[in-house]
């Protein structure tokens, strides 16, 4: 891997951005964290925007859930498709099943059943 980002994001006062870098830095010590306080509903993710434009193939972004990448799924698919069609692994921590790893394998494996 080239570098590791956490990426942390609360949108409400209850949520606790602390949790998120401990959870991320537990796995991944040396991650370049990235925070957003998005409370409300504005739609201004510059945090998010400059860190899609900085990443590059081999690069990883750490999330402590997938609900944090994201507002909504559609959303969260378009930029999971933009960076996994970039080569950017992805790593949810609560959602391991979700990772850009598992998607790559889930699809290799769907394209050798086709195969066969």
């Amino acid at each position: 891997m080239e570098k590791i980002y956490g990426y942390c994001r609360i949108s409400t006062p209850k949520q606790n951005l602390a949790r998120q870098i401990r959870n991320i830095r537990k796995r991944y010590p040396t991650a370049i964290i990235v925070e957003k306080i998005y409370i409300g509903t504005t739609s201004n993710r510059k945090e998010w925007s400059a860190l899609m434009k900085v990443v590059r193939a081999g690069d990883c972004i750490v999330f402590d859930s997938v609900s944090r990448m994201s507002r909504n799924a559609d959303e969260g698919f378009e930029d999971f498709m933009t960076l996994y069609d970039k080569g950017v692994e992805l790593v949810f921590l609560k959602e391991p099943h979700i990772n850009t790893a598992a998607y790559k394998s889930a699809l290799s494996n769907h394209i050798i059943k086709m195969i066969i």
